[in-house]
Parts: C-alpha cells; sequence; structure tokens
C-alpha cells in the first residue's frame, strides 16, 4: 500500500514548490507532477499516476482543484479511484478524515456534489447576468450583437472583401449558380445566403 502524492499548477512559469514541500511532509511513496491547466484531465502525470495505482494505494492532494477544475472530471476521477479501491486525501476538506471509510467517502462525495452545484450555479449567475445586460442594452439602443464575419463593417479584413467580392458578383451577375459563387469564395451556401440577404435588404 502505497502513499501516492499528487501535485498540480496551471502553467510551467508557476512553483510546484508548496505542494512538493507537503509530498515530503506526509513520506509520499511517489509523486507524480503536471504544470497545465485544470480545465480537463488530458495530463501525462495525472495519466501516469491513473497507471499506477493500485488497490489499497492512498492519493493525496492539497485540495480538490489539482486533480481538476471541472467538476464532472472530478467526479469520473474520484469513481475510478472507487473501482481501483484506491482512498483519496484532500488536504483543505480535512473533514474528510473520520478513520472510517464509509463515512469518509459519504463526506467526499457529499462535498464534491455540494462544490459542483456551487460552480454551476455560478454559472448560471453569470449567464443571466449577460442576458440581463445584453436586455438592458438593447433597451437603451445600445447592442448591437456580434459582428457578423462577412459584412462591410466586419473587425476581419478577409470577411469584408468577401463580402464586397460577392455583392460585386453578385449586383452584376457574374456567377452561373450560387453553389458556385459560395465555392469560389471558400463559404458554405447558408453563408452566401445570410450575406445575399444583407445585400438585398
Amino acid at each position: 500500500m502505497a502513499l501516492i502524492f499528487y501535485a498540480r499548477v496551471s502553467s510551467k512559469d508557476q512553483n510546484l514548490e508548496r505542494q512538493l514541500y507537503r509530498a515530503k511532509q506526509v513520506n509520499a511513496d511517489k509523486v507524480f507532477k503536471d504544470k497545465k491547466s485544470g480545465k480537463n484531465i488530458k495530463r501525462s502525470g495525472l495519466k501516469e499516476m491513473i497507471n499506477y495505482i493500485r488497490e489499497g494505494d492512498t492519493i493525496e492532494v492539497v485540495s480538490l482543484d489539482r486533480l481538476s477544475r471541472n467538476y464532472n472530471d472530478i467526479k469520473k476521477l474520484v469513481q475510478l479511484f472507487k473501482e481501483k479501491k484506491v482512498k483519496l486525501l484532500v488536504d483543505d476538506l480535512p473533514v474528510t478524515r473520520t478513520g472510517n471509510d464509509l463515512v469518509d467517502n459519504f463526506l467526499l462525495d457529499m462535498m464534491i456534489s455540494l462544490m459542483g452545484f456551487v460552480a454551476e450555479n455560478e454559472r448560471q449567475k453569470i449567464r443571466e447576468r449577460q442576458r440581463q445586460g445584453i436586455a438592458r442594452a438593447k433597451q437603451s439602443g445600445k447592442y448591437k450583437g456580434r459582428t457578423k464575419k462577412y459584412s462591410p463593417t466586419s473587425t476581419s479584413r478577409e470577411g469584408r472583401l468577401v463580402y464586397q467580392g460577392i455583392k460585386n458578383d453578385y449586383l452584376n451577375n457574374n456567377y452561373q449558380t450560387k453553389v458556385q459563387l459560395a465555392k469560389k469564395y471558400g463559404i458554405s451556401r447558408q453563408q452566401l445566403y445570410r450575406i445575399l440577404l444583407t445585400i438585398n435588404q
């Protein structure tokens, strides 16, 4: 039975020192580390750890977000650890250490579910604030929506050139079919129809 420590920071510029110091404090038998974003679980150190762990091992992290910042991924990892019969210790969740494995697992599940709910609730609040902000901007006439890629006012130079070329060809009948016109400028038929709609307005 080994004590395995997993340490992660988001970028190569950040320092793993504090987490590695903790690994020494607990006399970890094996340390795996990553310097990569926690937005998903595609990390070499994490993958190596998952392949290394065996039944009866214990994984320790300083906080849950070291495993991932995506709570669905955290749940998947915790379930994987359970299936492998590996214990998870989270330093900033001391409430999960009662000495009773059944109670510890229950408390950890509860904390993960609670944190997932908080994260999802916050995302919904952000979307609601954005919706309210757009509604207020529309009422005051300040909201213009997203700039179209192919338009005379596009922020993309390529978008403006494509729009102007299609407009010239369309108005001067320099095309045989709309499909050919779309292919000439490397856009889809749906995009072409949207452009023609603005030209005909």
